[in-house]
């Protein structure tokens, strides 16, 4: 979870009330946080929720303690105004980067704990809510020396040269990538395409290599005062706008004027961020059922102006406006939640639970245990992944060209984009995210998957699914059919194996795994190629079987 770095005296400025670190830390749960650790002046705050970046900062922390301490109600208003200042996005750089907006911050005081601020919530940001700058990047620059309008566009790698942060000298694009630090951290974003992507004012004054690094003549800030240019790109346009409108609120509450600039693509404008608050209608029903209580719509109301929300009270119904930096609320239990924290869970007092029968395991309970065991027997290592993925992961680095997913209509993001409808390729996730482990590695893993059926009555089959992956340099063919054959004997069922093109697995090195008659799974030897893919240097043996 996110971690914090904050001073309590900037912080009790922020909030407009003076709160001691023990004080703090009792108030902090109201914002879903954790005083980590205190020190004098310096504290660090845990955010427990991982899918609020609105509060991966004092600001954040401060705005939302405001609502719910009763020193404001209400959803907070951003006062952006629309710049007479343009960005133009050119199509060769957008058709693999096409989220761009930017924005004129002016009269903003920099001092010491503002900048750590910004440069805190500028990395929380794009390391985690933009995936290490994949799908949001940022960055700050001196807008007094810039001619607008701002041109984002993309160029040939030889051919711009500039000084980038922390360096004394010009270098090209090509060999910014090659020495700088932050070249070679994330160059892989931009490596593999023709152009690459830069943001510079209308004389062709250079403001970064995007994602990149800044050039150290306009994106160096520093303390004192002035104007500054704030530009964010991306590779998903929601994440973009949503991680705008998360900064400059944050600059809102530090006393800046946001100025929003036009966008232009294709002659057409879009003034970004776009602030329109969200809207949603939930149930009083809905409301008393999950807290178990008997609130009046006038009362979750008033609950949730304190959570920050403009709330209206109908006969049945509470009707709801949410800022358009709170991406995390998809369903009326979100908005539930938020009034239960205002109301204080401390105050829900719990009921006894009474039962007419006796509870039992499933008889498919039992049969996923007596796999498990089964599988620790082996001396496999039980791990758990998500239900929902991305089509990258499950086709593409796959080797695989099927699209029939069963996926989400309006996902916010593309790692969760559809439900799994194999599991292989989250064992082969979870090995490259481990690959500093000691070896051997012998993972299984039990699960669900979801596929279209058009006989089904709901349109999707819910198979149940057994997966033994072996990570070793002398991992092999005859070790995972073994472990099949192990299985086999221990969970009493019987099998053969028919040679049957996989594209994920090395030629002549895999087989279709038959039970009655049927093709039940696969096994084999992974390929290089997609090991590749993954990030993978040692060999992995896995198979995936159907369960009954």
């Amino acid at each position: 979870m996110p971690i914090i770095d904050a001073s309590l005296k900037d912080l009790n400025q922020l909030l407009g009330k003076k709160l001691s670190a023990k004080e703090l830390e009792q108030r902090l749960h109201f914002a879903k946080c954790e005083l980590e650790a205190s020190d004098g002046d310096q504290i660090k705050i845990e955010v427990k929720d991982s899918n609020r970046p609105d509060l991966w900062s004092a600001e954040g922390v401060a705005r939302e303690l405001r609502g719910k301490l009763g020193l404001r109600k209400g959803m907070p208003q951003a006062r952006f105004k629309d710049s007479k200042h343009e960005v133009i996005a050119h199509d060769n750089v957008l058709v693999y980067r096409p989220g761009i907006a930017c924005a004129v911050v002016k009269g903003l005081k920099v001092s010491e704990p503002l900048l750590l601020q910004l440069i805190q919530l500028q990395e929380k940001i794009t390391h985690t809510f933009g995936r290490k700058r994949e799908m949001v990047s940022i960055g700050l620059y001196e807008f007094e020396k810039l001619k607008p309008p701002i041109h984002y566009k993309g160029v040939a790698p030889e051919s711009v040269k500039f000084v980038p942060l922390d360096f004394k000298r010009e270098m090209n694009l090509r060999e910014i990538l090659a020495e700088h630090p932050k070249g070679k951290e994330f160059g892989n974003l931009i490596a593999g395409h023709k152009v690459w992507p830069i943001l510079c004012d209308d004389a062709g004054k250079i403001c970064s290599l995007v994602p990149i690094i800044n050039s150290e003549l306009t994106g160096r800030v520093k303390e004192g005062t002035g104007t500054l240019l704030l530009e964010m790109t991306g590779t998903d346009e929601r994440f973009v706008n949503t991680a705008m409108n998360v900064f400059c609120m944050a600059l809102q509450d530090r006393g800046a004027a946001i100025e929003r600039m036009a966008v232009v693509k294709n002659k057409k404008k879009t003034w970004l961020p776009d602030y329109a608050p969200g809207k949603m209608s939930v149930a009083l029903a809905y409301v008393n059922q999950v807290a178990g209580m008997a609130f009046t719509a006038k009362e979750v109301a008033g609950l949730l102006e304190k959570a920050q929300y403009n709330a209206k009270a109908r006969e049945k119904t509470i009707e709801v406006e949410y800022p358009a930096y709170r991406q995390d609320l998809l369903h009326p239990i979100d908005v539930v939640e938020d009034a239960l924290i205002a109301y204080g869970y401390d105050k829900l007092l719990p009921e006894s639970v009474t039962l007419a029968t006796n509870g039992e395991l499933t008889q498919e309970t039992r049969q996923w245990e007596a796999i498990r065991e089964a599988c620790i027997g082996l001396g496999l290592q039980e791990i758990l992944t998500f239900t929902m993925t991305s089509k990258e992961k499950q086709a593409a680095k796959m080797g695989y060209a099927d699209d029939d997913f069963v996926e989400i209509a309006n996902y916010v993001s593309t790692n969760w984009q559809v439900f799994r409808k194999r599991l292989r390729p989250e064992l082969l996730e979870f090995l490259s995210k481990n690959k500093d482990a000691e070896y051997p590695q012998r993972l299984f893993e039990v699960g669900r998957v979801l596929r279209l059926d058009e006989k089904s009555e709901t349109g999707v089959r819910e198979p149940t699914r057994l997966c033994v992956a072996l990570a070793d340099a002398k991992a092999n063919y005859t070790h995972i059919k073994s472990a099949l054959d192990a299985l086999a004997h221990q969970l009493g069922f019987s099998y053969e194996v028919r040679e049957e093109r996989d594209a994920a697995f090395a030629e002549g090195r895999h087989a279709c795994i038959r039970v009655n008659g049927q093709c039940k799974g696969v096994l084999g030897e992974v390929s290089d190629e997609v090991l590749a893919k993954f990030g993978l240097e040692t060999k992995v043996a896995l198979l995936e079987l159907e369960l009954e």
